[in-house]
């Protein structure tokens, strides 16, 4: 008796329904400034003018950042990318 071929992992995450992703900005809620650790809201984003702010990295990935820290969170992405070492991110609090 023959067994019966068994999908891959590959294949059966292929099959299975994926969830939807969100539009615009995927962060789940828990955001945290890079410069300072402070938590920022969602909402924070949304103001005129706005409290926090995303940043970009030469490799087009975001980094969240109070408004009051953005200078100094564009000098930590800027050793990231001068550097190609990890984003040093400050200790979050709330």
């Amino acid at each position: 008796m023959k067994r019966e071929k068994r999908l891959t992992k590959r294949e059966r995450k292929a099959l299975s329904p994926q969830p939807a992703q969100p539009q615009g900005h995927h962060h789940h809620g828990h955001i945290h400034c890079t410069a300072c650790g402070k938590h920022l809201d969602e909402e924070m984003f949304d103001g005129n003018p706005a409290e926090a702010v995303f940043l970009q990295c030469d490799h087009k990935s975001e980094f969240p950042s109070c408004a009051a820290c953005a200078d100094r969170t564009r000098e930590i992405l800027a050793e990231h990318d001068r550097t190609g070492q990890p984003v040093k991110h400050a200790a979050a609090w709330h």
